[in-house]
């Protein structure tokens, strides 16, 4: 696809007339420091020198009011970590961010939402004058950095955490302090709600109530065929949202949903239940098939987890989506199919059967699982019993359900 070229050239002006924004805009070293945290800083000074002066001294009402000071000590410092250290609204502070993804483009401010939408004011003003283009009203709009927005599939979130975590300094002291873990950052994550869109496109179930579907289409597969297709989409969603911050924790659900919708597809295949397919396929903590090759040795494979995931670098491409269903159909002779006696929708066995024909491959537009299945199988046929060859002729083959 050229668009994204094009985007880039045409827009490259837009790159320029943001930088020379931002140099307007930026102003300021750094913030001032936080009033209440100054406070507690110099209360924190003022205790911790009285004490080192009081050190020594035997004395027993001294004794008790450098253990008093100590106190002081431990809550100014607890107070101290949860208090920002700079002023998130110093006004002599301001920075302008930009970033751009071919025509999708997001931009931070460190400001007032007046500023904010000053700067939107005149971009939307340079687009539709300079370059003669609009804003889309339904994906822009100003966002408070809490709140978060989507950007590339990603939510782009403010992120604060109250958490404290022990640090040893062994190097200087043997004393163990505490630090803060992350105050105010912004982070990628992973969306919710994308997660649920994905888990409906690709007929896992429901995501909300973590209840699996099983997917009729592909129950003419073999085991291994099957595993391979869940594994090549769950671990191409994993490998997308490798960026984002707690990954794992994002996609946990999803690939519950995924885990349960594969045992809930070979439960259909081979009219069992979930339960005894878990016990037939799972060997310690995994789900695994086990196969064998043209040679006869055995082979085996295994199910994706999370468990074993290692987010891949950003140079080795994590924002490729592939192409997987190439994956997991095999190829077998019209014959053969014939022969098997069973139908290729629906696994309704016996009886009569009849051939859809295609007569090219091209004209398969391939948004259905149907046209999907002959496209990458490079069939120019499928074998279907008459029920479901009338339902694909009547555009209705896809809502059809086969019941447990």
């Amino acid at each position: 696809m050229v668009s994204p070229i094009l985007a880039n050239i045409y827009l490259h002006e837009l790159d320029e007339f943001m930088e020379q924004k931002k140099q307007e805009f930026d102003h300021g070293k750094r913030r001032s420091p936080g009033t209440e945290w100054s406070n507690v800083s110099f209360s924190l000074t003022y205790y911790r020198k009285r004490t080192k002066v009081l050190q020594g001294n035997t004395d027993p009402e001294t004794s008790i009011k450098i253990e008093r000071y100590q106190q002081k000590i431990r809550e100014l410092s607890d107070r101290q970590k949860r208090l920002p250290a700079s002023d998130p609204l110093d006004p002599d502070y301001r920075r302008l961010f930009y970033v751009r993804y071919a025509d999708d483009s997001l931009i931070g401010i460190i400001g007032s939402k007046n500023e904010a939408e000053t700067v939107l004011n005149a971009i939307q003003n340079f687009l539709n004058t300079v370059l003669k283009l609009e804003i889309s009203i339904e994906k822009s709009g100003i966002h408070h950095a809490k709140e978060g927005t989507n950007f590339l599939g990603y939510v782009v979130q403010n992120y604060s955490s109250e958490k404290l975590v022990k640090i040893h300094r062994e190097q200087y002291t043997k004393v163990v302090a505490t630090r803060r873990t992350v105050k105010e950052r912004l982070q990628l994550r992973v969306p919710q709600r994308k997660m649920s869109e994905f888990c409906q496109r690709k007929g896992y179930g429901s995501f909300e109530e973590l209840r699996p579907s099983a997917r009729p289409g592909w129950v003419q597969m073999d085991d291994a065929e099957i595993l391979l297709a869940y594994n090549a989409e769950m671990r191409g969603l994993a490998n997308y949202y490798a960026l984002a911050n707690e990954a794992k924790t994002g996609l946990s659900r999803l690939m519950y949903v995924a885990k349960s919708s594969f045992l809930a597809t070979l439960a259909w295949k081979h009219q069992s239940s979930i339960s005894k397919e878990n016990s037939r396929l799972r060997q310690e903590r995994d789900m695994t098939v086990l196969t064998s090759t043209k040679e006869g040795k055995p082979k085996r494979y295994t199910l994706f987890t999370l468990r074993d995931w290692k987010p891949p670098q950003p140079k080795e491409g994590v924002d490729k989506m592939p192409t997987t269903a190439h994956l997991r159909f095999g190829r077998s002779t019209l014959d053969q199919r014939l022969n098997a006696k069973v139908c290729e929708s629906c696994g309704k066995e016996g009886g009569y059967f009849e051939v859809h024909h295609v007569r090219k491959l091209k004209d398969l537009q391939g948004k259905e699982w149907w046209e999907q299945v002959m496209s990458y199988r490079k069939r120019k046929t499928m074998v279907l019993c008459n029920e479901c060859h009338d339902l694909l002729h009547a555009h209705k083959l896809s809502n059809r359900q086969k019941k447990f």
